[in-house]
């Protein structure tokens, strides 16, 4: 039987590859399906974004230390206006998703792994939201990526 993390990372790699192609209609319809399949694809889902914001955290750690940044990380939330945003407003499930990625960038996996839950506690439609804008961040991330700096799962030339 395959390693349900190692088949969570294949997904999440290919849709990343949609995600960067455009193909958001298909990523939408994709997690859709699988957030009404049942309780197994529930935790499917839950991997699935563990898988995406591990890698975003690998990626962001390789850049900071690449530019001699370390320590302790957080972050400065910006709105489509530029204008700060405090994180306690931000709905639930897209805070508990920043938080995730914080969890994870300063070593705390067993935090990251709680906020990913609590991410994907508000339903079906909430559920693919949040995956989707978690595969926005890491295709953003793969823009300013070094090849050598992201988890071997994204590899892009591989199929």
């Amino acid at each position: 039987m395959a390693d349900p993390r190692q088949e969570a990372r294949r997904t999440a790699g290919r849709l990343v590859t949609l995600t960067r192609a455009g193909q958001l209609d298909a990523v939408t319809g994709s997690l859709t399906l699988l957030g009404f399949a049942g309780q197994r694809q529930e935790q499917r889902l839950r991997l699935i974004l563990g898988a995406l914001i591990e890698g975003l955290a690998v990626m962001v750690v390789h850049r900071a230390a690449a530019m001699g940044m370390t320590g302790t990380f957080g972050a400065d939330l910006r709105g489509a206006d530029a204008a700060s945003v405090d994180i306690d407003g931000l709905t639930p499930p897209v805070r508990a998703t920043v938080r995730a990625l914080l969890a994870a960038v300063n070593g705390c996996p067993q935090d990251a792994e709680d906020q990913v839950a609590l991410a994907l506690a508000g339903g079906a439609k909430t559920n693919v939201e949040v995956i989707v804008l978690a595969l926005r961040w890491t295709a953003n991330a793969l823009e300013w990526c070094a090849d050598t700096d992201r988890p071997t799962w994204l590899d892009l030339k591989a199929g």
